[in-house]
């Protein structure tokens, strides 16, 4: 998956507003924290949002690229 990439979620749980939901990857978006530990996180453009969200990388496994 790279950036610009037109992305589709499948079921991630009951209820989650991002099951069968298009969006477009934006990339990567680390967190540093000041202990030293870097959380990679990655960053979505939900189709029909105005924002882009923040999503962990354990979401990664329910993304396919459309």
């Amino acid at each position: 998956m790279k950036v610009g990439d037109l992305v589709k979620f499948g079921n991630i749980y009951n209820g989650c507003e991002l099951n069968q939901r298009l969006a477009i990857y934006l990339g990567e978006a680390f967190i540093y924290r000041s202990d030293g530990v870097t959380v990679e996180n990655h960053k979505v453009l939900v189709i029909g949002e105005t924002e882009p969200i923040t999503i962990d990388r354990g979401l990664l496994r329910y993304m396919r690229v459309h």
